[in-house]
């Protein structure tokens, strides 16, 4: 289970160095493989496991290619998928185009989400979080799915 949040640098091989508290899960439960992407929706990477990978690239594979919007979805996550493996300092390579999508510069944020990880460039995380701070009650209010949670 992957949560909680790290400030990391990109170093100038463009690397980052994976928390310690993760790197034995990850070495032990899916042999140090990950694979990286794009998010469809925001200016971040995510970083999944490869067991969890498998299960998301076949959930998209199997939607219908009719569909404009499926055809999207599927160039921007799958067109910028990248398998990375995690190196025995702990270190994993971040593709330069994946960087430049996400306008990442040296300072990062990995944000734990359970099962896979976000990539957000510093001072997007900061806007955005203060974004999602201050809109939280009104989409508690609004959005179905979240009536009824308590924290």
């Amino acid at each position: 289970m992957f949560r909680g949040i790290s400030n990391l640098n990109v170093d100038t091989k463009g690397r980052i160095a994976i928390p310690t508290k993760y790197r034995d899960e990850i070495n032990s439960d899916h042999n140090g493989q990950m694979m990286l992407t794009v998010d469809h929706a925001d200016r971040c990477l995510v970083l999944y496991p490869m067991t969890k990978w498998v299960d998301t690239e076949h959930n998209l594979m199997s939607l219908p290619n009719l569909s404009g919007a499926v055809r999207d979805m599927k160039r921007l996550i799958l067109g910028h998928a990248s398998e990375v493996e995690m190196d025995g300092q702990g270190r994993l390579m971040l593709a330069a185009p994946l960087r430049d999508y996400a306008q990442m510069e040296k300072k990062i944020v990995l944000v734990g989400q359970g099962d896979k990880f976000e990539l957000w460039d510093e001072e997007a995380w900061s806007v955005g979080r203060e974004s999602m701070r201050e809109a939280a009650p009104i989409n508690i209010q609004n959005e179905e799915s979240l009536k009824g949670l308590s924290i």
